[in-house]
């Protein structure tokens, strides 16, 4: 029986505390023994609900050394044979309080590319040189992508024998699910699902859905973007200014993005960065045609099974829109594509095959 401690700086529930809830549950159900470190959230909440152990500790920076002392404590009481960070945060905290532990030290990074940055760049640099130097306590690091990989090993110097590309794995759920047949006389339906922050580049997609509203007056064509975040007031001052605000929607958070999904036409999103691009993800695995910027994650992940536009390009973007919606043979054909891509390449028991078998590997 292998034991893991799984450890993110992150309670919240998006990309990596959620990836840490899934490899929880999976390696629960293999029979391993999992111990969940994470701060005081939404994390722990289901953690709990899930029957996962875990600790609440709270990390309140990479310097944190009073969340150091904790989590080595927790560490030296569970005696782990894999630690396994993730995050920036995570990967600090858990690598100084594991690096006298005699056992193999795993570091997921879900962020970095060669596109991503933050707003401050002084901040920026002291994290890429921490993720550099934390490297020294890290037995195998694993690139959710091969975007995340080239950049760790062409930009930062990482060693290419130290980092295994595995892609985040898409819930089994999604791809055992259909996209609703939609009956005739419904509005078609584009859709989004992301943060409302200047990544995500919400503002070109509205622009391309109002450009291909108004050229198509024919068309009930409707808009809606799933996601919460700081940039609401200017996306909905931006649908004011285009006149859309019957046909461009800001649904928020939902409870439920697999159901909201299946009432999509089309996915799409242009993201001008993304480490592994998972929101697209689920969309091609319900078996949606997806749209999307041409950044290096999204073409990987996409492959051939999508339109791929350039990334602010709002005038491209409306006319493949319409491409699509007037062609359903087109449509089917892409979302069939789409579907089996990530049966084959990304699904859930792809990804914890490929880490188990990392795991193994460094317990030899």
């Amino acid at each position: 029986m292998i034991k893991v401690v799984l450890i993110t700086g992150d309670s919240s529930l998006t990309g990596a505390p959620l990836h840490v809830l899934q490899l929880g549950k999976n390696f629960k159900s293999l029979g391993f023994k999992v111990l969940v470190i994470t701060p005081p959230g939404k994390l722990a909440e289901l953690c709990k609900k899930d029957g996962l152990v875990f600790t609440e500790i709270p990390m309140r920076g990479p310097l944190d050394w009073g969340a150091v002392r904790a989590i080595e404590k927790e560490l030296r009481r569970f005696a782990p044979d894999i630690v396994h960070t993730h995050g920036m945060r995570a990967g600090w905290l858990g690598r100084l309080a594991s690096r006298t532990l005699k056992c193999k030290k795993v570091y997921t990074e879900h962020l970095w590319t060669e596109t991503f940055h933050l707003k401050n760049r002084a901040y920026e640099q002291f994290q890429l040189r921490g993720l550099k130097l934390m490297d020294r306590y890290t037995d195998a690091t694993i690139a959710v992508s091969k975007t995340v990989n080239d950049y760790l090993v062409n930009k930062r110097g990482f060693n290419q024998d130290k980092i295994h590309i595995i892609p985040n794995g898409i819930n089994s759920r999604f791809i055992e699910t259909q996209a609703i047949q939609k009956p005739k006389g419904v509005p078609f339906l584009i859709g989004s699902v992301g943060s409302l922050n200047g990544v995500k580049n919400h503002q070109t997609a509205i622009r391309a859905v109002a450009k291909a509203i108004r050229e198509n007056p024919d068309l009930n064509i409707h808009y809606q973007i799933v996601g919460e975040g700081p940039l609401r007031k200017l996306l909905e001052k931006l649908i004011s200014k285009e006149s859309m605000k019957d046909r461009v929607h800001l649904a928020g958070r939902v409870d439920d993005i697999l159901d909201r999904l299946q009432h999509f036409h089309i996915f799409v999103s242009l993201s001008l960065s993304e480490s592994f691009g998972l929101a697209v993800g689920e969309a091609m695995a319900v078996g949606l045609p997806v749209i999307v910027s041409d950044i290096s994650a999204l073409k990987n992940l996409v492959g051939a099974t999508g339109v791929i536009v350039p990334v602010r390009d709002s005038n491209k973007v409306a006319r493949e829109i319409i491409k699509l919606i007037r062609d359903k043979n087109l449509r089917a054909k892409l979302g069939r594509r789409a579907k089996k891509r990530i049966a084959d390449n990304f699904s859930e028991k792809v990804m914890m095959d490929k880490i188990v078998a990392l795991y193994k590997k460094l317990l030899r």
